[in-house]
This record gives structure tokens, sequence and C-alpha cells, in this order.
């Protein structure tokens, strides 16, 4: 399967930050790994995990540690845009957690 997915991309400073649609395989990925420990990699976002966007996007953890949280704001909505079945999903799951 060549087709590519949805792509956004966002301008961040001098970075053009690619957010890529992840295939099933890959969620289940991310789903699957444990977070690395790090308070603020870990829970500086609600919806992802800091270790989590070089796999939705083009940068690179260096890269990721050199933005400020309301620049990473903005990618991790263009990740959202790009994988809202994703997204919806992690809330139903969410939902669900508070609900039992």
């Amino acid at each position: 399967m060549s087709e590519m997915g949805a792509v956004v991309v966002r301008r961040i400073g001098e970075l053009d930050v690619v957010c890529r649609e992840l295939t099933v395989g890959q969620l289940r990925g991310l789903i699957g790994s444990a977070g690395d420990g790090e308070v603020v990699g870990d829970f500086l976002f609600e919806q992802v995990r800091l270790a989590d966007l070089p796999r939705m996007t083009n940068l690179t953890a260096e890269q990721i540690a050199e933005l400020r949280p309301s620049q990473l704001q903005s990618v991790v909505e263009a990740c959202q845009e790009a994988n809202p079945d994703f997204f919806k999903m992690l809330a139903r799951l969410d939902a669900a957690g508070r609900a039992s």
C-alpha cells in the first residue's frame, strides 16, 4: 500500500513540522508503549506524550526539547488533525476509565 494518509504541516519558527496520519499498527504501538518515566515528557500534554511526537511528526527528540510548550501545543493540534479517530478513541478510553 503506497497511499499516503493525511498530512498536516505547521510552521514553528524556522521548522516545517510534518504531522502524519499513522497506520493502525503504528497506533497500536503507541498505545502499547510505556512512558519514559519523565514527568514533563509524560504529562505536559493531556493528549500525547512528548516521546510519541517523533513517531507522529518529522521532529527529533532534540528539536522537541528546544521548543516551548506553546509551540508544541500547535504540533499536538496538528497531530490531532491528522489522526482524529485515534484521539477520539483516547477520549473514549479516558471517559470509560473515569466511569469505572
